[in-house]
């Protein structure tokens, strides 16, 4: 009989209100009979108070590296060097070279060092060989320089692709034993970071959602004003000040719309600030972070979703939307072509050209039988390609095939 494939999930923040597709990925894993670890570099980012209670049950068995105290990292240090002196500063010679001479980095990456230290010890307590990182790579790789396990990580989108060399994205690669990427763009821009040679480490497996928890409700009229709606942290590479621009022109041109921000983040301030310079602030809302319940009653409460980011991976929240029939108007950059087609299931725009996004919202408040019949096409798709629990099945395959059915 086949012995139960292990491994140890290392994630950067866990659990985390943006990345709760890690969450649902790795309770289904175990449902399918993984035996999944986790350890977090940082605590959950919210209290307890406001976790759901899956979050919770999460939190009390994951191991939180950042909440270590100082002199246990230390003594950890300490130890590892007496008892494996060589593979200890191969690993710290190893780390020194990522750093290069700037302080800065050097101080970062001694960090991940004394994390590494702190995971690489808990592999070995646990008797895990296979470490998989999301949003913590660096600190996986710096794990396998100094103890015998393996390592393979997943990239999701521009935060991890759009600088390769301060990344050490090809390093990472080297290293791994696969590379999980949640779109096909994605996997291109893998094999530009990387040998030819490597390039069948690179896996091309998407992420879904649960669309059960996204139904929509009944069919109603377009509101007037039109409301949009956009979810995602509140930064420069988001977008939404193009979003603002959009809405400005149409109430320019008579044709008021309104939009909830749901999100924060550190341009929440120069937003609100652009919003009331474009006389638009009574047609603006900044809701903050909402909890999964709310969420979905935002969605549907919406008549459109908006995401006018300028760089993405495939947002999960362009599935919960989709999922929730709403006619959905994104950029056509990176993955997201892959998720939606122009015109059947969705709209896509000229990434960057508010006048092609204003249009977009146009072509929806012209058309309002049409924007149903895409929000029908929207759930369809979001059904078909990314299903949470058949796309997590191919990743639970992928793990067979590369860890093989024995203990890791």
């Amino acid at each position: 009989m086949a012995e139960q494939v292990r491994f140890l999930h290392l994630i950067g923040q866990f659990p985390a209100i943006n990345h709760g597709y890690l969450l649902a990925e790795v309770r289904h894993l175990r449902r399918l009979g993984f035996e999944v670890s986790v350890a977090s570099v940082s605590p959950p980012d919210r209290p307890a108070g406001k976790l759901s209670p899956e979050e919770r049950e999460e939190v009390a068995r994951t191991y939180y590296l950042k909440s270590t105290p100082i002199a246990q990292v230390l003594l950890s240090n300490v130890s590892e060097f007496l008892s494996h002196p060589l593979r200890y500063l191969r690993g710290l010679s190893f780390t020194l070279g990522l750093a290069g001479p700037r302080p800065k980095r050097l101080a970062y990456h001694l960090a991940y060092f004394g994390q590494a230290v702190l995971v690489g010890r808990e592999m070995r307590r646990t008797a895990i060989s296979h470490l998989h990182a999301s949003f913590s790579a660096t600190v996986a790789l710096i794990t396998t320089r100094v103890f015998p396990v393996t390592m393979s990580f997943g990239v999701y989108g521009f935060g991890e692709l759009h600088d390769p060399v301060s990344t050490h994205l090809a390093e990472r690669i080297h290293g791994a034993l696969f590379v999980r990427s949640i779109s096909g763009h994605g996997r291109g821009q893998l094999m530009l970071a990387c040998d030819r040679s490597r390039w069948a480490k690179l896996v091309h497996v998407p992420l879904g959602i649960d669309a059960s928890e996204f139904s929509p409700g009944p069919p109603r009229a377009i509101s007037s004003p039109l409301r949009l709606l956009c979810v995602g942290r509140l930064a420069p590479e988001k977008g939404q000040a193009l979003l603002l621009e959009a809405v400005a022109a149409l109430s320019m041109e008579g044709r008021p719309v309104y939009v909830r921000l749901v999100g924060d983040g550190p341009d929440r301030s120069w937003l609100e600030t652009r919003a009331a310079e474009l006389g638009i602030a009574s047609n603006v809302e900044f809701v903050g972070w909402v909890d999964q319940a709310r969420l979905i009653a935002v969605y549907a409460e919406a008549d459109v979703f908006v995401l006018p980011s300028l760089a993405e991976g495939i947002p999960i929240v362009l599935m919960e939307a989709m999922a929730m029939e709403k006619p959905c108007i994104a950029p056509r950059i990176t993955g997201i072509p892959e998720l939606i087609e122009h015109g059947v299931d969705g709209l896509l725009f000229v990434v960057g050209d508010v006048d092609d996004l204003k249009k977009g919202i146009g072509r929806i408040m012209n058309s309002p039988e049409r924007c149903r019949q895409i929000g029908k096409q929207a759930r369809a798709r979001v059904l078909r390609d990314y299903d949470m629990a058949r796309n997590t099945e191919l990743f639970a395959a992928l793990l067979r095939e590369r860890l093989g059915d024995t203990p890791r």
